[in-house]
């Protein structure tokens, strides 16, 4: 890792930015983790001011977006009102930076719904791809895409497919040794 941030440089220079990118990492994870928190929480407007910059976009599929807290909010109290209880869950968190105050994250989602009507159970497993701003108020989200591997319990979900390579056609078998 030293040699990716500069052969020569100072160590002190390497180890501060070394500390600063790993606050910055723990800094924006937990902006990821707060968007399940409010939104396990019903709380559309916590939600919009806690994570999202002031023109954080939500993708809706590659042609659509919600736009702007006020926006966002309507969409999330919207989206949110058919449901008794939610548990969102994030993990395999990948973040690269594009400069100081600017980043890109990848995370694993899976969601559990329980729809407020009848009971009915809604499962969802997706990746969200954002964009994040350091902001005045912290790690903000500036874009959020989510893309869905598979779900239980909903018809045609609005979000497109994640980007997976095409299986190869008629793989060869591995060599099996045994011990």
């Amino acid at each position: 890792m030293t040699a990716a941030l500069g052969a020569g440089m100072d160590q002190t220079l390497i180890g501060n930015r070394l500390l600063w990118e790993t606050v910055q990492r723990q800094l924006i994870t937990e902006t990821l983790q707060d968007y399940s928190y409010y939104v396990d929480r019903n709380d559309a407007r916590g939600l919009v001011q806690e994570v999202f910059c002031e023109d954080g976009e939500f993708e809706l599929g590659a042609r659509h977006a919600v736009i702007g807290r006020e926006e966002l909010a309507k969409m999330f109290a919207k989206t949110l009102a058919p449901f008794r209880a939610t548990s969102h869950h994030v993990s395999n968190i990948r973040i690269r930076f594009q400069g100081d105050d600017r980043a890109e994250s990848s995370a694993y989602v899976y969601a559990w719904h329980i729809a407020a009507d009848d009971g009915h159970r809604i499962d969802l497993w997706g990746r969200y791809h954002d964009r994040l701003r350091l902001t005045a108020e912290g790690w903000r989200i500036a874009v959020r895409r989510l893309t869905v591997a598979g779900c239980d319990g909903w018809q045609d979900p609005p979000f497109d497919l994640i980007e997976r390579l095409p299986n190869p056609h008629n793989p060869p078998s591995p060599k099996v040794t045994r011990r």
